[in-house]
């Protein structure tokens, strides 16, 4: 476990080299935006294809891993709702609790499998993004319409900007050149080399620089459960439905470890956008990040 725990101590000491950059005002402020731009739009999805591509995922049950993922979203997403009256959660509280215990932070999930498993584990976890991410988009999404007292929701964009994911897209591309088996130039595979080493550590310094550190009070109850649900309960139900799936070796890995992560960040602008609560939403994923330093190691020796 303490060779796990050093592989990917790196990981979180950039994203708090992010946090520290940021609160001492280096480089500016200008900086970030565009930076996880980049990431986002560029990087890691050059990441992406450039592993999907060399991976060898005949030897996986693709149907039974995407079963698994969508049972796992399923799940903590019925927990959620059943602990919502027991714990009386106002409608934008709820959102940002739910979002909480479903979501995945990606860069995070990359960046693990990568230190961890090489390419084959990044191009299984681009697999479990691109079924995981439409799914916890329109179950968050909807429970946004539902809760935030807004009289009507824009459902015509949710099949659009799923669509256009860039990320999303990325998975697309690789899985096609994958299955394709069609040799990519030279050039370009080295120009998708050094693209890919800058997109994690980018990534990462962004997730950091987005962490925050206060929150009232009423809303602690909120902030330890989305954490218990996130960090125990989510990989406790992948560990179950992958078993009954059949998941092994690599593959089950992989599982475990992406829904052992915590909440992706674009949970906060999807939370300030759609009237839930931004602030509970900003706690929740600083102190998972926090808490995944110790969490991730453990999960990770069990599960390999």
């Amino acid at each position: 476990m303490f060779s796990i725990a050093l592989t990917i101590a790196p990981i979180f000491a950039l994203i708090l080299m992010g946090y520290v950059f940021k609160r001492t005002g280096f480089p500016g402020d200008g900086f970030w935006p565009p930076a996880e731009r980049l990431a986002y739009y560029v990087l890691l999805p050059v990441l992406i294809v450039h592993n999907m591509a060399r991976a060898d995922l005949a030897a996986y049950s693709i149907p039974s891993i995407a079963v698994t993922i969508v049972g796992v979203a399923l799940c903590m997403t019925a927990l959620a709702f059943v602990l919502r009256p027991a714990c009386r959660f106002e409608g934008p509280v709820f959102t940002s609790f739910l979002q909480g215990a479903i979501r995945i932070n990606s860069y995070m999930a990359l960046a693990v499998a990568d230190a961890v498993f090489g390419v084959q584990g990044v191009a299984l976890g681009a697999l479990f993004i691109a079924v995981m991410m439409p799914t916890v988009n329109v179950i968050s999404i909807a429970a946004l319409a539902a809760f935030n007292g807004a009289e009507t929701a824009d459902w015509s964009r949710v099949p659009r900007e799923i669509a256009r994911n860039p990320i999303i897209l990325g998975c697309l591309v690789g899985w096609i050149v994958n299955i394709s088996a069609v040799p990519l130039p030279g050039a370009l595979v080295a120009l998708m080399e050094i693209l890919s080493r800058a997109a994690l550590p980018i990534a990462l310094l962004a997730v950091g620089a987005g962490l925050v550190l206060a929150l009232e009070r009423a809303r602690v109850t909120a902030l330890g459960l989305a954490c218990l649900l996130k960090l125990a309960a989510m990989p406790a139900a992948a560990w179950a439905l992958a078993s009954a799936m059949g998941l092994d070796g690599l593959a089950f890995s992989v599982v475990i470890l992406f829904a052992a992560t915590p909440a992706s960040p674009a949970s906060y602008v999807l939370a300030r956008q759609m009237g839930g609560d931004a602030p509970l939403m900003a706690a929740i994923l600083t102190s998972q990040i926090a808490l995944a330093a110790l969490s991730l190691p453990l999960i990770l020796f069990w599960t390999m």
